[in-house]
Order: C-alpha cells, then sequence, then structure tokens
C-alpha cells in the first residue's frame, strides 16, 4: 500500500513507546507538591499529545477545575514536572510490541527513520538510549525543534528536508489526532495506530490511510520482503524456498552440491505410515494429510503405481491387526476429500484400500498380467504369480499408495524455482560460518575458490544431517540422531511387466527385517532391506552429544556420502538385498547389479529413533529447522515458517495455506529428470514414470 517510500516518521508516546507510567508519576509528583490530589493513571493518559507544558495545563486545570491558571503558577508548576520527569524519564516507560523489531527491519532494508514528538527533544535522547534503539533512529524532532508543533505540518516538512525526500516519499506513523492532521496539512499518506493515547477517540476515525494493531504490520505495507537464507537444497529447503519465494520474500538458497535434492534414498509415500507398525496413529493420520499435499505440491515427481503389503510366515504380526488403522485413515482420507476435492489424488476413499485372501491370489496368479494394468486385481497379477504364497499369511493388502521419484521430484523443484524471479540459487556453495546479528543473520560460504557473506532477516536450517553443523555454529543446542541408509538398484527381467510396490514386513535390525521391492521402468528395482547386513549399518545411527549438535558419523559413511561406494561393499551389499528380496520372490535371484546404491544420512530430531512424523522446530523468531524425516513432510514445515514470517509482519495476517497450481511440462522434467539420472551415475529409467496418472 505504501510502496517506494524512503523516510518513515513516527511519533513517540503512545505510538513507539508507552510512557504514561513515568508522565503519570511526574504529574502526581507535581500536583502533590502544590498541594493537589494524585490522580489516576488513566486519567492523565487523557491528557497526552500536545507537549509537557499542555500536559501540566491540563493537570491543573482538573485539580482546580478551573480554566482560568495564573501564568505564574502554571511556570512552577512546569518546572516542578520537568525536574521531576527529567529524573525518572524512563523508569517505568517501555516499547511497545514489535516496536524495536519494526524499527530493525525498516533499518536493514534502507529505510531512513526518523521521530517527531511534541514531547521536549531533551527527553527523547535518553529514552532511546535507555530503550536501546538510538542506533535504529536517525534523528528526531522535538517540540521546539519546528516552528510550531503537531497539528501543523511544519515539523513533518522539516523531517522531509532533513532527510532529503520529497513529501511522497515519506509516510506519517502516530496514534492521535494531532499525527494524522499534521500529514494530512501536507498531503503526506498516514498510518493510525489502534492503541496509544487518542482521547479516547477511535482510530478510524481520525482519516489516516489505513488503521492498524500492531507496528509489525506496517512492514508488509511497505512492500518490504523478507531476505530469507535457506541453507541445504535437499527436498526441505529447495520446497520451503519455492514456497516462500511464491509468497514473495527474497530468498537465496545455499546447496553445497551442483544440484537439487539429491541426498537419502526416495521412494515411497508412507501415507498412512503403512510400512510402520511401530509408529502412533496420530503420526500415521499426519503422514496421511502430509503425503497428499506433497503429491499436490510435486505432481510431476509422483509414480502412481500402487503398493502391496504382505506379512511372510516368520514375523509375528498379522493383517488383521492393521485393520482399525486402515479404517482409520480412509475415515481420513475421505474427511480431507470432502474438505476439498483437490484432496483426491489417493483415488477415490472407498478404494483406498482392498484386502485379497488366498483364494482371490491363487486365482489371479493364473492370469496373464496386463501392459497397463488399471485396476486392484490388474495390478495384484505379477504379485500373485512371482510371490511364494506359501511364505506369506493372508490376507494381503493393496493400498493406493503411490511412489516418490526422487529424480523427478529435484527435476520439479528445480524448473519451478527459476521461475520464480526473487529466489536466487547458489549451487556448491558450502557454508563455512553462520553468526546471528541483532535483527539477522549473517552467512559466510565458499564459491570457486572464494569466500563470500550474505545477511539475511531469516535463517532456514535445511542442511539435512549436517544440521548439527550449523546448529554448533551458533551455539545452539538441538538433541538429534543420524542414520546413514542405502537402497539398491538392480536389473530383473527388462521386458518384464508392471509391478505394484511390494513391503514384506518384518522386523527393523533384524536377519527378517522389512523388505522393500520398488519397481522402475526397463526391468529395474530398488531394493531396501531393513537389516544391519543390507540397508541399515553397523554403527550407522549416531546421536548428538551434550558438546555438539551434530552427530558424528564414522568417517567410512562420509567417504561414502561424498567421494562413492568402491566396489566390493557396493556387490555385496546389492547381492544380500537380492537374497533377501528371492526369499519371498523365488525368480528374483536372477537379478543383477544394475548401478551404485541409492544412499545418503538422514536426521532424526529429538531422543526418539523411531519417530518418522517430524516437520520443524525454532530458535527465537528468526531460525527455524526443518526437521522433516519423511519427504511428505515437507510442507507443514513451510507452513509453520510462513506463520513466523507473519507473526514478524513480513507477511500479512490471515494466511490460510499455500496454492497448489504448479503446472510444468511433462517433457520438460522427463528430459531434465534423466540428466540428473546421468550426471549421478543413475540409468535414465529410475527417472521415467512406471503409471502416468
Amino acid at each position: 500500500m505504501f510502496k517506494n517510500k524512503e523516510l518513515v516518521i513516527f511519533d513517540f508516546d503512545g505510538t513507539l513507546i508507552d510512557s504514561v507510567p513515568d508522565l503519570a508519576s511526574a504529574v502526581n509528583h507535581m500536583l502533590v507538591s502544590l498541594g493537589h490530589e494524585p490522580k489516576e493513571e488513566r486519567i492523565i493518559k487523557e491528557w497526552i499529545g500536545n507537549g509537557a507544558k499542555t500536559l501540566v495545563t491540563r493537570a491543573l486545570n482538573d485539580a482546580k477545575g478551573s480554566s482560568k491558571i495564573e501564568e505564574g503558577t502554571l511556570q512552577e508548576a512546569l518546572d516542578i514536572f520537568l525536574v521531576y520527569y527529567k529524573e525518572h524519564t524512563c523508569d517505568a516507560t517501555y516499547l511497545y510490541p514489535h516496536a524495536k523489531e519494526t524499527l530493525g527491519i525498516f533499518k536493514r532494508h534502507g529505510k531512513k527513520i526518523a521521530i517527531v514528538t511534541n514531547k521536549p527533544s531533551a527527553f527523547v535522547a535518553p529514552i532511546l538510549k535507555k530503550l536501546g534503539i538510538a542506533h535504529l533512529v536517525d534523528f528526531y524532532l522535538g517540540a521546539e525543534d519546528a516552528a510550531y508543533k503537531k497539528p501543523h505540518p511544519a515539523p513533518l516538512l522539516k523531517a522531509c528536508e532533513q532527510a532529503g525526500v520529497d513529501v511522497d516519499a515519506a509516510l506519517m506513523i502516530g496514534d492521535s489526532k494531532n499525527d494524522i492532521e499534521a500529514a494530512k496539512a501536507c498531503s503526506m499518506q498516514s498510518v493510525a495506530v489502534s492503541y496509544g493515547y487518542n482521547y479516547g477517540e477511535d482510530a478510524a476515525s481520525l482519516g489516516a490511510d489505513i488503521v492498524i494493531e500492531s507496528l509489525k504490520d506496517v512492514v508488509h505495507l511497505l512492500d518490504i520482503k523478507p531476505r530469507v537464507g535457506v541453507i541445504g537444497g535437499g527436498i526441505a529447503g529447495s520446497s520451503v524456498a519455492l514456497h516462500l519465494g511464491e509468497l514473495g520474500g527474497n530468498v537465496t538458497l545455499i546447496e553445497r552440491k551442483n544440484s537439487l535434492v539429491d541426498g537419502p534414498p526416495m521412494c515411497h509415500l508412507h501415507a498412512g505410515g503403512n510400512l510402520y507398525r511401530e509408529i502412533s496413529d496420530e503420526q500415521c493420520l499426519q503422514l496421511l494429510r502430509e503425503s497428499i499435499e506433497l503429491v499436490r505440491f510435486y505432481p510431476d515427481g509422483i509414480d502412481f503405481r500402487p503398493t502391496v503389503i504382505a506379512i511372510p510366515d516368520y514375523d509375528e504380526g498379522s493383517m488383521e491387526d492393521l485393520l482399525p488403522r486402515l479404517k482409520l485413515l480412509q475415515k481420513e482420507y475421505a474427511r480431507l476429500v470432502k474438505e476439498d476435492e483437490r484432496n483426491k489424488v489417493l483415488g477415490e476413499p472407498k478404494e483406498y484400500y482392498e484386502l485379497f485372501d488366498k483364494e482371490a491370489i491363487e486365482a489371479l496368479a493364473k492370469e496373464e498380467p496386463k501392459e497397463n494394468p488399471q485396476s486392484s486385481r490388474e495390478w495384484m497379477i505379477p504379485f500373485a504369480k512371482e510371490v511364494d504364497l506359501s511364505r506369506i499369511k493372508f490376507p494381503v493388502l493393496f493400498v493406493r499408495e503411490f511412489g516418490l521419484n526422487v529424480f523427478r521430484i529435484a527435476a520439479s523443484a528445480t524448473l519451478l524455482l527459476q521461475r520464480v524471479p526473487n529466489v536466487t540459487l547458489r549451487l556448491q556453495s558450502e557454508v563455512v560460518d553462520v553468526k546471528e546479528e541483532e535483527h539477522g543473520f549473517v552467512v559466510r560460504y565458499k564459491k570457486e575458490g572464494g569466500e563470500f557473506e550474505e545477511r539475511f532477516d531469516y535463517l532456514v536450517n535445511a542442511a539435512g544431517f549436517q544440521s548439527g553443523d550449523i546448529d554448533d555454529m551458533l551455539g545452539l543446542q538441538r538433541e538429534r540422531f543420524v542414520e546413514f541408509k542405502a537402497a539398491y538398484v538392480t536389473k530383473w527381467r527388462e521386458d518384464g511387466y508392471k509391478w505394484p510396490e511390494v513391503i514384506f514386513h518384518g522386523k527393523r535390525g533384524t536377519p527378517q527385517g522389512m523388505a522393500q521391492f520398488t519397481p522402475y521402468r526397463g526391468g529395474h528395482f530398488q531394493l531396501h532391506g531393513m537389516t544391519k547386513e543390507i540397508t541399515l549399518f553397523e554403527r550407522g545411527l549416531v546421536k548428538s552429544s551434550p558438546l555438539s549438535a551434530q552427530p558424528k558419523l564414522d568417517e567410512k559413511f562420509l567417504k561414502k556420502i561424498y567421494a562413492g561406494w568402491s566396489e566390493e561393499p557396493l556387490r555385496t551389499r546389492t547381492q544380500r538385498a537380492i537374497e533377501h528380496l528371492s526369499h519371498l520372490i523365488p525368480a528374483f535371484k536372477e537379478a543383477k547389479v544394475a548401478a551404485k546404491p541409492l544412499y545418503g544420512a538422514q536426521q532424526i530430531p529429538g531422543n526418539d529413533d523411531t519417530l518418522r512424523a517430524a516437520d520443524f522446530s525454532f530458535e527465537g523468531k528468526r531460525y527455524a529447522r526443518c526437521e522433516i524425516v519423511k519427504a511428505s513432510s515437507v510442507l507443514a514445515m513451510a507452513d509453520a515458517i510462513v506463520r513466523q514470517l507473519e507473526e514478524l509482519g513480513f507477511f500479512p495476517k490471515g494466511y490460510t495455506g499455500r496454492r497448489f497450481e504448479h503446472t510444468l511440462e511433462p517433457t520438460e522434467v522427463e528430459e531434465l529428470a534423466k540428466s540428473f539420472a546421468r550426471q549421478r551415475e543413475y540409468p535414465e529409467e529410475l527417472a521415467l514414470l512406471t503409471a502416468p496418472l
């Protein structure tokens, strides 16, 4: 509303500061000294606003019950008042909420700041100093610093002259008619605050251009955009940068690698936490909601093929144990679809899951696989034909829970971020130091042999498993785990039929740990085996210490992350993964190693290493940690950050949620995704969808 303002002029008493306690104390000292009864603070408040002499005159008039006061009496009273007030100028005076933060934002964004007050100027400097805002104010004009006081326009015109700006480039912010009438008299735009000393008048009646409830509301009215630094370009950092950029923030995304979203393997939405029997219903419902949001945010990164969950005969669980949760999830999905039809991204709610008994599976085993399966029955045919049915319990669960394609999400995020002009990507940039300033942060990073610094109003730590390093730079404590994991890329039956994803439940960390069979094009399969010989690693889960927020991974894992895998462990672990799956899919023993593993480390915040639904934490008002364990949590985290920026005044009140209008050319996404796959030394087929929507 007030773009291109160079000078912001504030009234003092009632706008930036509440000086009533000290002014009332001085008035009452004067009254008592002259033999009058003291007055209540609420009454004295109504007399403030036209300078010390007027305040004293009003107090005497009220005490004497007359408007006629001898000049000598008035001068004596004024002297008593001024002497006392000089000694008690800022005993109980305080800043209004958000005053200092707002001044700091204006200062960091190049605005000139002036105070124009009817208070004698001798009292201004001590208050500014005592309240710690003197360095944020360029200059001030008191009662005697212009030919006339407000409501005359003279002090506002003098402020413009001193700042070297035209009236059109200035804005007056005040609490009373004196402030607003002074602005009107020189055709200056004005803002009235709803609090302060306005003689009992409704602020809306003063005639200002707008009335605000808090000084922070001026920030977005002046079109000041937050400078946000995001450290880390994984799915968390990229999604937050995209969302904040779309909302108008000036975002810089700093990533040490040469492309985005290149970290731990992703393969599954985890909608409803169907893979995790050990987590709570609350976490499951959270994962369901977040998965729906992720599908809507990155529609080109989702592989719309379903998932089959089976329980092997050696596992102690049963499908009946999962039914209450599935019904709960189905009910919640139906509610979300009713709330917003666009949430129908997992198919019809009534078809969210389906159970297949042994008889149905055996019948499907006799049918021929379909080239493009559509129904649940058609998707189940490969499972029925290839799985050793004597090794599993019945029924088997079919659930419309889809896959994440890391290369396509990387491509989508990159293309979308390139479309947002106020987002800057700093790839191949390694953060070496972070320092907090009074109203923001300074981030120092290395790039191409040089060292650079940038200042930000707000900092987002999305550094993934290295988030603790950023905390350590800032001297912040935070408990967390870091876990190194790998998934293995194999090839089997290049011209084979289309599979759903298949999950065989199992107890994590044991030789019978969960097995995950994720299909891609061209006969490629990504394998997880939740044993310490396959996906998990001995000493691969480490915890932070009281001395450092960063868990210390063994050097051998860091070497894998930064330098890659050597041939022997690559082949050995991939072969173990093949054997793990072939116990349940016998023909899969023919599969071969197709590429290096998909691998990386992930953080788990707090002290519970089984946590799966997590999103964010904050330190103060300007620092956020992205603490997702699963990719689907990124948007809940982005919303929380927006709400905090709203609280700082950068975004208007009433944020109602992100927009889901992302559209990209499918061929553009696919070509970039394939280039990422090649660049990272994986088969191109891993960038293709097995079942487009």
